[in-house]
């Protein structure tokens, strides 16, 4: 019965000493009783021992039983407390409206930021790909040491003896994408539409192991030149959207491009590779050679590989340059691509998008940790204020332990309901981030609020909750009773508290100088990259991009419809000026061609220059404002169809010319006019008629390339992306302009219409997402910084009324009262900047990589933040200062 009157909470040792206290006792009670009915003492004990039977099952039974009941009366002490104290911290909230209301706004903000940088991160970054075993992902370049291309497109010739000498990969497949250039029509259901397509090799789908929701992929045999070839497979968007989830699409039979091909399948959801725009994949086999020839010299595929288990990188790269050399040193086409290059495809699809994003994850987290900073000092100030009240429950036998668990309760609680408010906010910011990066980022279509991110933001929360409560929770368990009880109430602040709440402002302004420094480096970075010549004038610029059917108008008939095309264009009221290129600016680099200057000869074996080709129209250059600086652009005579007779076919002219853009002219024709001058490109002599102005046509960032122009024409492409130069609002004379193209193929379809301005935009989206959220994050840091310093200084002259009017009552100027609180603000806002600056040398080196025209130790950048920081600090303390000056001094004689 003993055990049932137990107080306080026992020990393991405590449990043991009851349990052979209460045994004996029991023992010796019969050993007594048996003495009192005469049986010896010795004879008494051994026959009570043998009665209570086995001693030490009895003991451990009965040590399990106490340390269960004691688990359940600590579990249940432990609900109880927990109850009892989020009750009391939801009234202490609730009678400090202001209090709780900054605090839950200033965690909604940390970790609502966090939150959604971290899907963004998390769904493109840390995220597996969706495919069994990604670790053994691989993508494969072919590699020309010489040239410097260690990333060079593969020919589906090299592919074939890749994949027939390959020991170390279960397979090795290749497809052939380029966003708004790589489609097909579908035609004969519904409204005629260009959809989005890969056309992929045999191994492709087997590399992936991509799943379907219906049906299956295609077999081998029926992705090789010979076989059945005519398959399709298509996305499940697509799927969904054109057929309404038509689970009898299988087997039936689609119009593509005039031919029927039967869908095989419906990929799964998340099988969107290479491009989350796809909507469908088509063998490879079925490109023409008269569209892009089969030969070793044309490199046009990309390629996917899976590794053997237990295969290393090391290893798969070792195998890849073997077979690539085997093959350079057997075919002359392949002299120069004796290598391969073997990397993750994790990191192949992120890209450089990696150390950015990272870098905005780092940059998020200090403004959390401001924010934990921020509440920390406010909890700080208010335990101040409930000094007394922590006495008093000292004095009343209440344990540090338990005020400190109290104190941590309100933490969390603050936490958590901040962090729902966060949460709620970061839906609707990761969805803002993905629509901020306009479709440069990959991946997205994986960032969601997911378990993972849930958890991670409870993770943060429960952090957060006890980071800032920590410091308040420490103080409330090292209060000193006499001190507090006599003086609290008087105004008095401990020294330590304040000393505390001033290094935590000291952290802060720390924190926030490597905030702004980002900030104005991708600020600077990006003004600079605004300023970059593009080579044309975007305002006012319509695209229209689309790819003339060779099925409904063979042989040169297609050349006729690019001609009408454009002619009916132009005589659209409101149009300044027409042209045609196969691809905008940052919508395609052309095609790699190699060429030998006049005047130039190759050794043997001497790998000759290359360019990027780019096929045009007349106008072309005029339409997008680029300057001509030599020669000529085409005319509407270049490239001409003729008829040698009344009513025959159209004969296009066979003599070739080109226009070359700047960085060609000044590498092989320095000091002299390249016009006249001649290209040999194949066996041909190619005049030069022009040379243009350089024109930004990959990324605004990278140097410009040497570019050759021909007139399509005369080198004809089916992809045409008509621009036409509005004198209003360019999206305005979109339906006009799809009308006239309409007028010629009335069956023509569209594959996207955009300004040029957009194609800007987009070109600037990625370093334009790093500047807006670096900037955004330095915002908010220079703000908490000024909050944190502004309520430190209030609360030191509040804390400091009656030394204050002491001094003014001796006869101390109000300017130097005013001094005293600007210096201290200045002290603190100096240490903390001296701090942050020599933390943002050292980290700013991860931005080098995004940064464009300026280092990451920019001396104009850190001397802005140094003045910005200045500028606040004497703001922040402008206003506590003030209050100081207006102390009466009669305070100073006032009783309690």
């Amino acid at each position: 019965m003993r055990r049932l009157f137990q107080f306080g909470r026992r020990s393991g040792g405590m449990i043991r000493r009851d349990v052979d206290a209460e045994i004996e006792f029991h023992l010796a009670a019969r050993a007594d009783e048996l003495e009192r009915a005469g049986v010896s003492a010795g004879e008494a004990r051994a026959r009570a021992v043998r009665e209570f039977g086995d001693l030490e099952d009895a003991r451990r039974y009965l040590r399990r039983l106490d340390r269960d009941i004691e688990q359940d009366r600590r579990r249940r002490d432990f609900l109880s407390e927990l109850r009892q104290d989020l009750a009391f911290g939801v009234r202490m909230l609730r009678r400090a409206p202001t209090f709780t209301l900054t605090a839950i706004l200033t965690i909604a903000l940390g970790v609502g930021a966090n939150t959604a940088i971290f899907s963004v991160v998390h769904g493109i970054v840390f995220k597996p790909l969706p495919f069994p075993h990604p670790g053994q992902l691989v993508k494969v370049w072919s590699s020309n040491v010489e040239a410097g291309n260690p990333r060079g497109a593969v020919s589906p010739v090299d592919l074939d003896d890749w994949r027939a000498q390959r020991t170390r990969f279960t397979d090795i497949g290749g497809y052939w994408f380029a966003d708004e250039g790589s489609g097909v029509d579908l035609t004969g259901d519904g409204d005629p539409q260009r959809l989005s397509v890969a056309f992929v090799t045999p191994g492709f789908f087997p590399a992936l192991g991509m799943r379907t929701a219906l049906g299956r992929v295609p077999r081998e045999d029926e992705m090789v030149r010979g076989g059945d070839d005519r398959v399709v497979v298509l996305s499940h968007g697509f799927w969904q959207r054109r057929f309404g989830s038509d689970s009898a699409i299988v087997a039936r039979t689609i119009t593509l491009n005039g031919a029927p091909y039967r869908v095989v399948g419906v990929l799964s959801p998340e099988a969107r590779f290479p491009s989350d725009r796809l909507e469908a994949w088509i063998p490879y086999s079925t490109i023409p050679d008269e569209s892009i020839p089969r030969i070793r010299p044309v490199r046009v595929l990309d390629v996917v590989a899976r590794m053997k288990e237990g295969v290393s990188l090391a290893q798969a790269q070792q195998e890849m340059n073997a077979i690539a050399a085997r093959l350079a040193a057997t075919y002359p086409e392949d002299a120069h691509w004796g290598a391969a290059t073997v990397v993750p495809l994790s990191d192949a699809i992120i890209g450089n998008v990696r150390r950015g994003l990272v870098s905005l994850l780092g940059a998020v987290g200090f403004v959390l940790v401001m924010a934990c900073v921020n509440v920390a000092s406010l909890l700080l100030a208010r335990s101040s204020i409930r000094e007394r009240e922590v006495a008093v429950r000292l004095s009343l036998g209440a344990t540090p332990g338990r005020l400190v668990r109290q104190v941590l309760t309100e933490s969390l609680l603050l936490a958590l309901i901040g962090s729902a408010v966060g949460v709620a906010l970061a839906a609707a910011g990761s969805r803002a981030l993905v629509a901020l990066a306009a479709g440069q980022l990959p991946r997205t279509s994986e960032v969601s609020l997911d378990g993972t991110v849930l958890l991670f933001a409870l993770a943060a929360s429960i952090a957060t909750g006890l980071l800032f409560g920590l410091a308040p929770a420490m103080r409330a368990a090292t209060t000193n009773l006499q001190s507090s009880l006599r003086e609290a109430g008087r105004g008095l602040v401990s020294g330590g508290a304040q000393r505390l709440r001033t290094g935590l402002v000291v952290v802060e302004v720390a924190l926030a100088v490597v905030l702004i420094v980002g900030a104005g480096l991708m600020t600077r970075s990006f003004v600079a990259l605004l300023r970059v010549d593009l080579g044309f004038r975007p305002e006012r610029l319509l695209a229209v991009n689309y790819t003339i059917s060779t099925t409904r108008h063979p042989g040169p008939a297609y050349r006729m419809v690019y001609r009408d095309v454009i002619d009916r264009v132009r005589t659209v009221p409101g149009l300044v000026s027409v042209g045609a290129t196969k691809h905008a600016p940052f919508r395609g680099n052309g095609e790699r061609i190699g060429f030998l200057p006049e005047g130039m000869a190759a050794a043997a074996n001497e790998q000759q220059p290359t360019a990027a080709l780019h096929h045009v129209s007349d106008a072309y250059f005029a339409t997008i404002g680029a300057r001509i600086l030599q020669g000529r652009e085409y005319d509407a005579d270049d490239g001409a169809p003729r008829r040698t007779t009344p009513g025959a076919a159209p004969v296009f002219a066979q003599a070739a010319t080109v226009i070359v853009n700047r960085t060609l002219a000044d590498r092989y024709f320095p000091g002299g006019n390249a016009v006249g001058r001649t290209l040999r490109i194949g066996t041909f002599a190619v005049p030069i008629i022009g040379v243009v102005a350089d024109i930004r046509q990959v990324t605004v960032e990278e140097p410009v390339q040497p570019t050759v122009y021909i007139n399509n024409l005369m080198n004809s492409r089916v992809q045409v992306t008509l621009v036409a130069r509005t004198r209003g609002d360019p999206l305005a004379m979109a339906t006009a302009v799809r009308d006239a193209i309409w007028s010629v193929d009335r069956e023509q379809t569209i594959t996207s219409i955009f300004t040029f301005d957009q194609l800007v935009g987009e070109a600037v989206a990625r370093p334009r997402l790093l500047t807006v959220l670096l900037g955004l994050f330095g915002v908010v840091g220079l703000s908490l910084g000024a909050v944190g310093l502004y309520g430190v200084l209030a609360y030191l002259v509040s804390s400091r009324q009656r030394e204050i009017g002491v001094r003014i009552a001796l006869g101390a100027p109000r300017r130097a009262v005013l001094a005293m609180v600007v210096r201290r603000g200045v002290i603190m806002a100096g240490l903390g900047t001296a701090i942050g600056l020599a933390a943002a040398l050292l980290l700013t080196r991860y931005l080098e990589d995004v940064l464009y025209g300026i280092p990451p130790t920019d001396p104009l950048t850190y001397l802005a933040v140094v003045g910005s920081m200045v500028a606040v600090a004497a703001l922040a303390s402008a206003v506590p200062a003030r209050r100081a000056t207006q102390v009466d001094p009669a305070i100073a004689f006032r009783s309690d």
